[in-house]
């Protein structure tokens, strides 16, 4: 009897990246009985340093590099990430080959009295360090006063609980994955906070001239989350953002339509724009760039600097 093949799947040792790699792996598993799956952990510098907001990175990819690196240097065969975290542009000989059905896209917003957004006292403190949330939860209550977090699901709870925070703002993805409870009417529709570019959407990356392992990866991939993260991501890399500034794109496939709403924002100012296209399946690539060009020029003529 032949030996059973065996892939190597890099992964982050943070207990939300593992346990969603071990998830993405049980569905690999049963697509593929016949394969050995060894899951390595790789730490990346997101991991490493958590002093300080991501913001302040220079760069984008600060999830990813390692286990990248791990894949070309023939360490890893494939590698799991939460795309939200993958940058537009990645190394050649590198390519995102599926995507598992995405989970809930929407934000949650936790406080400490199980408040609602609405009912929260004038002022309170709110724990996020993203762009894309404050510009957008301005909007809602322009009497916010925002303070930068880091940490884990847990670890930011425990700061609200203490008394750092009045309220916080977690991913439903993640929260789902690691089987927290929130009531319904704490997850925030994606009309009031439109999600990051990818938020609840797996990416496996492979090498892109390691066809066995190609092949073994594309049974676990979903049709209607791959074109909805494509079109987004087209916005994306035309758009040339990261977690800098405000910047949001969720894409819906139905049938053989796909509708998004996108946001550009300008931190400082608090001003941003919203557009949102419906458009064939077959042409939301080309249709979302389009859409990122056009929002580009828009903000140019409204004095929205959205790169500082």
């Amino acid at each position: 009897m032949s030996a059973k093949k065996k892939i190597r799947v890099a992964t982050r040792p943070s207990l939300l990246a593992y346990t969603q790699t071990m998830q993405t792996v049980e569905l690999l598993q049963k697509a593929n009985p016949n394969v050995e799956f060894e899951v390595i952990k790789f730490s990346t510098q997101g991991d490493r340093v958590l002093n300080r907001s991501l913001t302040e990175f220079g760069s984008t990819g600060l999830f990813v590099k390692e286990l990248e690196h791990a894949l070309l240097e023939g360490e890893a065969d494939i590698a799991v990430h939460s795309l939200k975290d993958v940058p537009s542009f990645h190394p050649e000989g590198l390519k995102l080959v599926a995507f598992p059905e995405r989970e809930d896209v929407r934000d949650v917003f936790l406080s400490r009295d199980g408040s609602t957004i609405d009912q929260m006292p004038e002022g309170f403190v709110l724990g996020t360090g993203s762009p894309r949330r404050r510009v957008q939860l301005a909007d809602l209550r322009p009497d916010i006063n925002f303070k930068e977090i880091r940490g884990n699901i847990d670890t930011r709870m425990q700061k609200m609980m203490d008394g750092e925070y009045d309220a916080i703002i977690l991913a439903a993805a993640g929260m789902n994955r690691m089987g927290k409870e929130y009531k319904q009417n704490q997850a925030l529709d994606v009309d009031q906070c439109i999600p990051m570019i990818g938020q609840g959407a797996i990416a496996i990356e492979c090498r892109d001239n390691d066809e066995e392992s190609i092949a073994i990866v594309e049974k676990v991939n979903h049709e209607p989350t791959k074109h909805a993260i494509l079109a987004e991501r087209a916005f994306m890399a035309e758009i040339e953002g990261g977690c800098k500034f405000p910047l949001a794109a969720h894409a819906v496939v139905s049938d053989d339509h796909l509708t998004m709403i996108a946001i550009v924002g300008d931190l400082k100012t608090n001003q941003f724009i919203v557009e949102q296209i419906e458009v064939a399946v077959e042409d939301s690539v080309e249709k979302s760039t389009k859409l990122a060009q056009q929002m580009k020029d828009t903000c140019k003529a409204k004095g929205i600097n959205f790169y500082l």
